[in-house]
């Protein structure tokens, strides 16, 4: 995985030396203390730094290794991971001071391939070569014109995410070309992620950044992915979908209707609120532009039977079954043999 400060060189030459030195250890700092948190205590300590994975930071970038033997694990892990340094970089002290002017935070793209390397032990980690991480660098350096996380993964890193994909929804294959590669290659933006990365912030970070998350979102309508952050870990916070972040989701919703996470905590406020004719029209609305979005399916299923709709229930929790969700295997063999309880009572 290779993250990196986008539009570092622009900052280079408005900065001073100083400011432009304080903007890199910036990044630096608040990589360095995230990564350490997220393994060491999200994940606690269930990897080994070394054995089981490697960071770099150097310049204006993060070049990170994960090599277990759970390649699929392995992609997860760093695209939940990137996904929280987004939110920890927007928590940067170079961050707030933008943020408290109305201006946009400043970005990071992030490239993640999976793929073989020529590895040598050395008395810390490995010196590493090969086509996979130089093909990871190209990603990443396309990523920075994405319309969305700008998280990019390779066809090989997608594939491995395929059975985990219930909260990370991605747009459709796209090609791209960057030097030293042959040809073009196959590449897929992260849309939208229903991944508390709040909850996977080192302390001091995640009291920064529930300071200013509001404001960060309302100094830009192009980065939604802080609009997203903000709806899951608020949800996770009140226990429900607040008043305020029901507006938020209509606020979205005005001018990007099909936004996944809008749209859904839209329906579960509406939802908790017992209005559920408006639950259904978003679940609809949600489902008409994310038709594999599982998860979507599986609470279109609970509103439906709470509606007294059970035919329509099964088939929304057939949708989700097929997407390969255990809960929604379950939900509908209960009303199986609910029914069949009924036949035999009359």
């Amino acid at each position: 995985m290779f993250v990196d400060l986008v539009d570092s060189s622009v900052f280079a030459s408005v900065l001073g030396l100083k400011e432009y030195s304080d903007y890199v250890e910036s990044f630096h700092k608040v990589v360095r203390v995230q990564c350490d948190h997220f393994f060491e205590y999200c994940l606690k300590g269930k990897y080994e730094k070394g054995r089981d994975y490697e960071y770099y930071v150097m310049g204006d970038q993060l070049v990170f290794f994960m090599h277990t033997a759970k390649p699929s694990n392995d992609v997860y892990v760093l695209t939940t991971l990137g996904i929280t340094l987004k939110a920890a970089w927007v928590a940067s002290p170079f961050n707030r001071e933008r943020v408290e002017r109305r201006s946009a935070a400043a970005e990071i793209a992030i490239g993640i391939n999976f793929g073989t390397v020529w590895a040598k032990r050395l008395e810390s980690g490995y010196e590493t070569h090969g086509y996979a991480i130089n093909l990871a660098k190209r990603i990443e350096s396309h990523s920075r014109d994405g319309q969305h996380f700008r998280i990019f993964l390779s066809d090989t890193a997608y594939n491995l995410l395929h059975a985990r994909m219930r909260n990370l929804l991605f747009s459709e294959r796209e090609f791209a070309s960057g030097k030293g590669i042959l040809g073009q290659f196959g590449v897929y933006e992260i849309v939208d992620a229903f991944v508390d990365s709040v909850d996977r912030l080192a302390p001091e970070i995640a009291e920064l950044f529930e300071e200013l998350v509001e404001a960060a979102i309302d100094s830009t309508s192009r980065d939604l992915w802080i609009h997203s952050a903000y709806q899951v870990y608020s949800e996770k916070l009140h226990g429900g979908v607040t008043n305020n972040a029901a507006a938020r989701c209509r606020s979205v919703l005005n001018y990007q209707p099909d936004n996944a996470v809008a749209l859904y905590y839209l329906a579960q406020y509406h939802r908790e609120q017992r209005d559920l004719p408006l639950a259904e029209i978003s679940y609809l609305q949600l489902l008409s532009a994310w038709p594999h979005f599982g998860h979507g399916h599986l609470q279109f299923g609970k509103c439906l039977m709470e509606m007294g709709k059970e035919q329509e229930a099964r088939t929304a929790y057939l949708h989700a079954e097929r997407q390969g969700l255990v809960e929604a295997s379950e939900w509908r063999a209960g009303l199986i043999e609910e029914s069949a309880e009924g036949k035999q009572r009359q």
